[in-house]
């Protein structure tokens, strides 16, 4: 299940991230091939036409090898990579303008194929480079010789050349840079998406772990005093015609088991209520709280022959829920109370370190290994498991739990050490 959650979130992320990066591509590719397309343009309009004044002869004839040109005059242009041809309406070259050397025949295969294939513009490749022409007519003024007359014909056809190879390969080029970059780009980040896609789940699948573990745990503390009741109960109906004084053993038994899950539902419910955002947010003095706690535990410490010293510094104030930091400041004193050792020693603290409270309850007695404190704060989760019904709040392995969720609804947090003699359960609070 939250493998195929995991691979959703995978294909989500992935998915989102191509397309931006595609469409941020194309967008830059656009805009690039616009420009150069625009420059190119820009540059074959400026190139310089072939000389509308001609000497000639009253007959065209196209333009070989040996043939003088028919145009005699010569302007320079200022492209060394263009050029400019003259064609009849047959394609047949007249005359070539360029500075490319090239012969004659050259030209006239060029302008026989650009003539073939019926566009006014466009690309071809020749010479191992790539050229842009445009095609427009030729407006040509005849000057005779024998008289001052002159003749607007048409006709001719110009062809203009402009070289665009490196331009093409710069766009080659980026659209190429693209692909290599967005593919590494694309495994970089799907690398980084695995990494914290399996790291945003992993709390979601503890959680769900821990909610397993937590309904099968509750079940299991649940169906001891259930098996109990039920036991006890067919004992009563196999008797029935004894009195109840008779079968008080019974009942007895069944009323202790009662109370039991009686009391277990009811951590459970408070632990879920605790877990919910507080509503209470009112200031509260700890010290109070604390000197409390301490005196209603005095006559059990007392009775267990335990040693109890305590520095409770005064007229310490926090913002929260008094009641509910009550409940867990006795359940680690409670706590300390059951694993301290024999006429053992307990030490309470309260001080304040800047702008934090500091409470800590430090017993004497068994240490804890260092595999179990890890899961010491977790629901029905007990280092001792022959201690497992105890009385008190944490008699199933609920009041750490319990006292845990209230330190950190309350913007605190808790933590346990543990040496060979000593433990010591800390939690931290911000003041008011």
């Amino acid at each position: 299940m939250f493998k195929k959650l995991r691979n959703r979130l995978l294909i989500l992320n992935m998915t989102i991230i191509s397309v931006v990066m595609l469409t941020a591509f194309i967008v830059i590719y656009s805009i690039t091939y616009t420009n150069i397309q625009k420059e190119n343009l820009s540059k074959l309009e400026s190139i310089p036409r072939l000389p509308q004044i001609a000497l000639i002869a009253d007959n065209y004839e196209p333009l070989t090898n040996n043939s003088d040109p028919k145009v005699l005059v010569r302007i320079p242009i200022d492209y060394s990579l263009s050029f400019a041809v003259l064609v009849n309406e047959e394609g047949q070259l007249i005359d070539a303008l360029s500075y490319i050397d090239l012969p004659n025949e050259m030209y006239a295969k060029i302008a026989e194929k650009i003539w073939s294939m019926e566009k006014e513009d466009g690309t071809i490749n020749f010479e191992d480079r790539k050229w842009q022409y445009r095609i427009s007519s030729y407006k040509r003024v005849v000057q005779k010789t024998t008289e001052q007359q002159k003749i607007y014909g048409d006709g001719l056809y110009e062809i203009i050349f402009l070289d665009i190879t490196d331009s093409s390969r710069t766009l080659t080029q980026l659209l190429i840079t693209f692909v290599i970059v967005g593919t590494i780009m694309l495994g970089i980040i799907f690398i980084i998406s695995l990494y914290f896609a399996n790291r945003g789940i992993r709390p979601i699948e503890e959680n769900w772990k821990k909610q397993k573990q937590f309904v099968a745990d509750a079940s299991h503390e649940l169906k001891t005093p259930l098996a109990i009741i039920s036991a006890n109960a067919d004992a009563l109906l196999a008797n029935g015609e004894e009195t109840i004084n008779s079968q008080m053993k019974w009942i007895n038994y069944i009323k202790s088991e009662t109370t039991r899950m009686g009391k277990l539902v009811k951590d459970m419910l408070y632990l879920a209520n605790v877990e919910d955002t507080y509503n209470d947010q009112s200031t509260f003095n700890v010290s109070s709280i604390i000197i409390d706690v301490i005196a209603s535990m005095e006559a059990v410490i007392f009775e267990k022959g335990l040693h109890l010293t305590q520095t409770v510094a005064s007229d310490i104030y926090a913002k929260g829920d008094g009641e509910k930091l009550k409940q867990a400041v006795l359940i680690l004193l409670d706590n300390a109370v059951k694993y301290t050792n024999d006429y053992g020693y307990i030490d309470i603290v309260l001080k304040r370190s800047r702008n934090h409270i500091i409470f800590s309850v430090e017993n004497t007695g068994k240490e804890i290994p260092s595999e179990k404190l890890s899961r010491i704060f977790d629901r029905f989760y007990r280092c001792d498991p022959s201690r497992s019904h105890d009385t008190g709040a944490g008699g199933y392995g609920l009041g750490l739990s319990i006292a845990k969720a209230i330190i950190e609804r309350s913007g605190g947090k808790i933590y346990v050490e543990s040496t060979s003699d000593r433990t010591v359960f800390t939690f931290e609070l911000k003041t008011s």
